[in-house]
C-alpha cells in the first residue's frame, strides 16, 4: 500500500506543478455498505457472512489535454464463512479522460489498474493485478444542487470477469464555497473473480451505500 500511496502523491505533485491552480482540482471521500455475500471460494459454495464494506478514494483533475487524469480507490473486500476466513483489500488505479465536460455534465473513460492484495485463513498471502475498464459519468440538475453520477470498473478476459459500478445522488453542501462537501447515496454492484496463486474467489455482494466527498 505505502509504495502505491506513494506514486500516486508523486504524480499528483508533478500535475499540480504543470496546471494552473484555477483548474486544478482534487478530491476525496468516504462510501459505506453493509452488504450479504453469496458466491463460492476454493471452489466451495459457502454461507458468507454479512459485512461492512469500507471504501476510500481520492481524484485528481486537470486541464492538461494529453496527460490522463487520475482516480484511486482503496476497498475492503474482506469475507468470511464457517472454516473460512480472507482479508482482501483491492487498490484500484484509474487514468481517464474526459471527452464530454460540460457545465451539467461530464463523461470519463479511461483503464483501471487493480491490485489484488489478501490473506487466506490467517497463512497464505497473494497477490495479483489485473486490467479494467473504466467509466464514469456525472451530471448536475441546473438551478438546483442536487446531481447524479455512475461509475464502472469491468474486466471480462479469460477467467476474470470482475466489476465494480455504482450509481447516485449527490447533493453540494455549501457549494460556494471553495472547499466543497458532497453528500452521496446510491446502489453499489461488485462481483470479485480472482483464480490465482492457489486462491479461488466468485463472491459477489450488492447494496445500498453512503458517502460524503471533500473537492477542492
Amino acid at each position: 500500500m505505502n509504495k502505491y500511496s506513494m506514486s500516486l502523491l508523486a504524480a499528483a505533485t508533478l500535475v499540480a506543478g504543470a496546471a494552473q491552480a484555477d483548474d486544478f482540482s482534487i478530491g476525496g471521500g468516504l462510501d459505506y455498505m453493509y452488504s450479504d455475500m453469496d458466491g463460492s471460494a476454493q471452489h466451495v459454495n459457502r454461507d458468507f457472512s454479512s459485512n461492512s464494506l469500507w471504501t476510500t478514494y481520492v481524484d485528481f483533475r486537470h486541464p492538461l489535454l494529453m496527460v490522463p487524469n487520475v482516480n484511486f480507490q482503496a476497498t475492503d473486500l474482506s469475507s468470511d464463512a464457517s472454516g473460512f476466513d480472507n482479508k482482501l483489500r483491492t487498490y484500484d488505479f484509474a487514468f481517464y479522460y474526459s471527452p464530454l465536460e460540460l457545465d451539467t455534465l461530464t463523461l470519463n473513460t479511461g483503464l483501471n489498474f487493480r491490485r489484488y492484495d489478501g490473506t487466506l485463513n490467517h497463512n497464505h498471502d497473494y497477490s495479483n493485478d489485473a486490467i479494467m475498464l473504466y467509466g464514469a459519468a456525472e451530471t448536475q440538475i441546473p438551478g438546483t444542487d442536487l446531481g447524479a453520477f455512475a461509475d464502472a470498473r469491468v474486466s471480462h478476459w479469460d477467467s476474470d470477469h470482475s466489476h465494480d459500478w455504482k450509481v447516485g445522488v449527490s447533493y453540494v453542501v455549501f457549494p460556494d464555497d471553495i472547499l466543497k462537501l458532497k453528500l452521496r447515496a446510491g446502489y453499489r454492484n461488485i462481483r470479485v473473480n480472482y483464480n490465482e496463486d492457489s486462491v479461488q474467489l466468485d463472491q459477489h455482494m450488492d447494496n445500498w451505500f453512503l458517502g460524503a466527498e471533500l473537492r477542492y
